[in-house]
């Protein structure tokens, strides 16, 4: 079962993505939103979409309400997209529910992604959940405001 940073623990993840088979609430593509929010209540009432880096945030506006979960996929660790997705749901649409970072992220990723607003982090193979969650603690001091609570402001002695 794969592994999860959110809401600074690891955790396993109950989510099921769009190519995996299996048990547990579904993670639908955005071409694939339409049709699942058009169904009847999905398992569990819960509802889940993956986005991809040219995907458009505007389009899950009228959905906003109804979503637990929005994964964005990174494609490329060099790719910034994935960070104005996040910024964009968080503060124009008002989003309030999981926001998970998914694909080519790494531990150096962390703090900038939980300051852009996501709250979990879906890593690839290659990096360790657990010795990630240490880098969220790494910088204690952010100069702008932040659309994540997930970064702890310093406290002042």
């Amino acid at each position: 079962m794969r592994q999860i940073l959110s809401q600074r623990e690891v955790r396993a993840d109950r989510w099921r993505y769009p190519e995996e088979a299996g048990g547990g609430p579904q993670v639908h593509t955005l071409a694939g939103l339409t049709a699942a929010v058009g169904a009847a209540t999905p398992v569990g009432g819960e509802l889940g979409v993956c986005l991809g880096p040219t995907d458009d945030v505007a389009l899950l506006a009228p959905h906003i309400d109804r979503l637990a979960l929005v994964v964005i996929h990174f494609e490329a660790s060099g790719d910034g997209r994935g960070y104005t997705q996040g910024q964009l749901l968080r503060q124009r649409h008002g989003y309030q529910g999981e926001l998970r970072a998914a694909g080519a992220i790494r531990r150096d990723h962390l703090f900038l992604l939980a300051r852009c607003g996501f709250d979990a982090f879906d890593f690839d193979s290659r990096e360790d959940p657990q010795a990630a969650l240490a880098h969220l603690e790494r910088y204690s001091v952010a100069y702008q405001k932040a659309a994540g609570t997930l970064v702890r402001p310093r406290q002042r002695p």
